[in-house]
């Protein structure tokens, strides 16, 4: 179902999408109107008369993007474009990515089958990167049977849609992969949010930059030390929950946003300003928004361990053929200059990879930068998804 609001230029479409919810008995939300009512919600932005050669559709796992700043200027550059949201919209402690790309194929089907595009195009900003990439993955050559915590996720039946080209705009390389490098690696008790090792801080009175390398190398081993502590407590915990039936256990991940290219520039170089994308690197690491802060044991499994998500685009890009793009804004404080780098080493093959000097990762204060992005993206498109369909 359809309903459109008009406003100067582009026109607002919402969509209601029906799709199929698990099945297990588990209660993953409190909303009464989505467990009765499952429903996905899409906002296709188009100009009056669109053309339905091609569209571009764009989700995260969590976040609402409905109103993504770049759905009207790409349907201004004349390519319609829809911000999708998946179940987990407001209720992300409880994010499940299999499920969450479920929900991305109900999308790009409703795109083709129901809208009409001859052609859909994937476009994964942040962290929805790493969704499309699992998305693509899956849909072009599928392999995962289960989530990381045993619950059936059959991929090989889900028959799910390629989209025809994937394009990776501000991205980083999964949720996983972020924790590993923004965990802070001076906690030692999960319990205490004060218990830091004063050797390990990074927020350590006197501690300067450029950081030693040395110290560098020990934090990032102390931070994987830390995520695989909470793997293994998570681990157990799952053992548990399956011994006595209880459907899931939710937890406090404290003191997540500690990543020392925060506060030294020379790690890993690029354009970006001191500090992280919620400003204060410090004051965040103890907020309530701070990355991974409540999750559960099924969430983390899936989502955040490093050692068992199956949303990890450097290992999913390499199994993705369709034409693909990996644009980097290198001011960007969250993914940085190398992820990029990374993510299109990792698709190979033909594949484009266009760095965006001096660009934030939400283009704030930048109004020219989104002209320039856009520009991009839209010739991007015109030039290898409509001439390859044309040739």
């Amino acid at each position: 179902m359809t309903y459109e609001s008009v406003v100067d230029g582009p026109i607002d479409h919402f969509q209601r999408i029906p799709y199929e919810p698990a099945s297990d008995g588990r209660v993953e939300m409190h909303s009464g109107l989505s467990r009765h009512y499952p429903t996905l919600h899409g906002n296709l932005v188009a100009a009056p008369g669109y053309s339905r050669k091609v569209g571009v559709i764009m989700c995260h796992p969590a976040s609402n993007f409905l109103s993504h700043f770049l759905l009207r200027a790409i349907a201004k550059a004349g390519i319609p474009a829809m911000g999708l949201n998946t179940r987990y919209a407001s209720n992300e402690p409880a994010l499940i990515m299999e499920r969450a790309a479920f929900d991305l194929g109900t999308g790009v089907r409703w795109m083709a089958e129901e809208l009409g595009f001859e052609k859909v195009v994937l476009l994964g900003f942040s962290g929805g990167g790493s969704l499309a990439s699992f998305y693509q993955s899956q849909a072009e050559n599928p392999t995962v049977t289960e989530t990381p915590a045993g619950d059936p996720a059959s991929f090989l039946d889900a028959k799910l849609r390629p989209a025809d080209a994937v394009m990776l705009v501000g991205a980083h390389p999964g949720r996983a992969r972020v924790l590993r490098h923004w965990i802070d690696g001076a906690v030692h008790d999960e319990t205490d949010p004060y218990s830091v090792d004063p050797e390990l801080d990074l927020y350590a009175p006197g501690r300067t930059a450029p950081l030693d390398r040395d110290w560098v190398a020990r934090y990032r081993e102390a931070q994987l030390a830390r995520m695989r502590r909470i793997d293994a407590w998570a681990l157990d915990q799952l053992d548990e929950m399956n011994r006595t039936g209880a459907s899931d256990r939710g937890f406090v991940v404290h003191r997540t946003v500690a990543d020392p290219r925060f506060v030294d520039p020379t790690l890993d170089p690029s354009d970006r300003e001191l500090g992280s994308m919620y400003g204060d690197p410090a004051a965040a690491n103890t907020a309530a928004g701070g990355l991974a802060r409540f999750v559960t044991v099924r969430s983390w499994l899936s989502t955040w361990s490093s050692d068992r998500t199956h949303a990890d685009a450097l290992a999913d890009l390499e199994h993705v053929d369709a034409p693909a793009m990996v644009m980097s804004l290198l001011g960007d404080q969250a993914a940085f200059a190398e992820d990029s780098r990374l993510m299109h080493r990792a698709l190979g093959g033909d594949t484009e990879l266009i760095e965006m000097r001096g660009l934030n990762h939400y283009l704030v204060d930048q109004p020219g930068g989104l002209d320039d992005v856009v520009g991009r993206i839209a010739g991007w498109i015109r030039c290898t998804v409509l001439e390859e369909a044309q040739a």
